[in-house]
């Protein structure tokens, strides 16, 4: 049986990390060891883990989730490694699905658990992306392939690293028969809002302009741009979400050079991530189709395709 460490990342959570993390401890899976990775908390949360007796590792500072996790993933140098939220609430049989799941099958590097009403049945099905708020990966291929990109921050950073996978041959999945109970942002909500709204969309623009081919470069990109410089005119953080946008241009050295980096592991181009984008889960059709995306819009108002990501 393989050990297991199960990491979890927290800033300023320690009300989060009472309500949830005795269900982490009570997971039913011997070979486990239960890790907090901490980002410069300011609150109770390492008196409280300490007075819980779990192992902590303190950054300085908040270096950001994607920095957290890969201190994790440097080290443990498990074959496995799962990933949970502070914001998470897990049965004690949550890791079985997911090791059943990825134990055995070489081309799955990730699989998540299933959180909120999702329409899924209960069988694994590819996903375009992983969730790390409930996930088990596959600590040595994440490693080879670089970790977790640390330019993101928060946000969109599991999407990259997903698609990253998929370009280099992988699969990532979603085992509804791990289900789990996910705040949601839980800690996200302690972050300031026009920065959250900023490295959101930011983050969404640079993924794009990394995994897009050249045709959907010169069409689908500008025309999901104009899409958003109006979204700003509506909601809240104005400022924060152009200057988003307005990024991209000092970002262009990063862009070259991590399309660069990413020709060199792909073996597979069919980009069937952005295929699987637009079910009710994942949303964002537009990000296949401009004209998809419109089209669902019109014909359902309140549907989350078109996603205004006005947060």
């Amino acid at each position: 049986m393989n050990l297991i460490p199960i990491v979890i990342i927290n800033y300023n959570g320690a009300e989060l990390l009472r309500r949830y993390l005795d269900s982490v401890l009570e997971t039913d899976y011997p070979e486990k060891e239960v890790i907090v990775i901490d980002n410069g908390s300011k609150d109770e949360s390492v008196s409280y883990l300490m007075e819980k007796g779990v192992k902590t590792i303190q950054l300085g500072r908040n270096y950001g989730p994607a920095y957290a996790r890969n201190v994790a993933l440097k080290t443990f140098k498990t074959k496995y490694m799962a990933f949970l939220d502070n914001d998470v609430m897990t049965p004690k049989d949550w890791l079985y699905p997911l090791l059943e799941s990825i134990e055995g099958k070489e081309n799955i590097a990730a699989c998540q658990s299933l959180y909120g009403n999702w329409p899924y049945p209960e069988h694994p099905r590819e996903v375009p992306w992983f969730s790390t708020a409930s996930a088990l990966t596959r600590r040595e291929v994440i490693s080879k392939l670089g970790g977790f990109d640390e330019h993101y921050f928060f946000y969109w950073e599991d999407a990259e690293l997903s698609w990253r996978l998929y370009r280099a041959g992988y699969k990532v999945l979603m085992v509804p028969k791990s289900k789990v109970y996910h705040e949601v942002h839980g800690t996200f909500k302690k972050l300031p809002s026009p920065f959250t709204s900023y490295l959101f969309l930011r983050n969404q623009l640079l993924l794009l302009a990394t995994y897009y081919d050249k045709k959907r470069l010169l069409t689908t990109f500008p025309a999901l741009l104009m899409v958003r410089l109006f979204q700003i005119t509506r909601g809240v953080n104005k400022l924060a979400r152009l200057r988003a946008i307005l990024s991209l241009i000092p970002e262009t050295k990063y862009l070259l050079k991590k399309r660069s980096d990413l020709k060199k592991i792909t073996v597979d181009s069919s980009d069937s991530f952005l295929q699987m984008m637009g079910d009710e889960v994942f949303g964002y059709s537009e990000f296949r189709s401009m004209i998809e995306g419109i089209n669902k819009k019109l014909k359902g108002r309140g549907h989350i395709e078109l996603q205004d990501d006005n947060r």
